[in-house]
């Protein structure tokens, strides 16, 4: 078991640094905003569109780190749970009578078919970025960002995934319970569509990302340097749409 231990702290102290990078990242991302703020104040609009980019950038990177940080806590999970059957094998020692018949009753049960990426590797843990309650400022925004609303049990639908009982769609899609999920080949999980699913476009997404961080004051959040910077391309459905979604969580809470 010594082995085991020794993997879960590695995986564990990695995840640690991976976030460290991450708030790294962001923190200098903040920074370059603020500078990219104050080019555009005075006209220097060409230096401000480089600053505007490698923020972008900044942010792109940050948002990978968090997606490593995730998928290392997904692991280390896995890992923890195969201590746990472990320990219960030996526990229960391979001359118990009920632990063969458990054995017995498991080995002539026929597994249903998987098919997708899943018939190669465990599907694990959604990025915090999709779940409404885990949005923070530094959440990276794609051109295409689905939102996990209050009171989705999207852990026993990845266990149904991961079971063989969801339907497999095409490509790497599956779906359970009027809900659609994308397995990437690395076994992260993301939501596509659905009940319970808030599908938001890279605007939208970033005037959630205001509102949370303002606790839904709008003007406060248009004047934050980190969404100002969006704001001419921003209109009054911009901020309709993900108000809808922030208010549902407001309701859920």
């Amino acid at each position: 078991m010594s082995s085991i231990e020794e993997a879960l702290v590695s995986v564990a102290t990695n995840a640690e640094s991976a976030r460290e990078l991450a708030g790294s990242i962001t923190s200098s991302k903040d920074l370059i905003d603020t500078l990219a703020a104050r080019l555009d104040s005075i006209g220097a609009e060409a230096t401000a569109q480089r600053a505007h980019a490698t923020g972008d950038r900044a942010e792109e990177l940050a948002g990978r780190a968090n997606a490593l940080a995730d998928a290392l806590d997904s692991l280390r999970q896995q890992v923890d749970a195969l201590k746990g059957l472990l320990a219960g094998a030996i526990r229960g020692g391979a001359g118990n009578p009920s632990w063969n018949r458990l054995v017995g009753t498991a080995s002539a049960q026929e597994p249903l078919p998987l098919n997708g990426p899943v018939a190669s590797v465990a599907p694990n843990g959604i990025s915090k970025r999709h779940f409404l309650g885990k949005i923070q400022m530094k959440s990276p925004a794609k051109e295409q960002n689905t939102v996990v609303l209050p009171g989705v049990d999207t852990d026993a639908d990845i266990a149904e995934i991961w079971s063989g009982r969801a339907t497999y769609v095409r490509d790497n899609l599956y779906t359970v319970n009027d809900r659609t999920y994308g397995v990437k080949p690395t076994g992260t999980v993301y939501p596509v569509r659905g009940k319970g699913f808030a599908e938001l476009n890279k605007l939208e997404y970033t005037a959630l990302k205001g509102l949370k961080e303002h606790q839904g004051d709008r003007e406060a959040a248009e004047r934050d340097p980190r969404i100002a910077r969006f704001a001419h391309h921003m209109t009054d459905k911009t901020w309709e749409t993900a108000r809808n979604v922030f208010n549902q969580g407001q309701e859920r809470a």
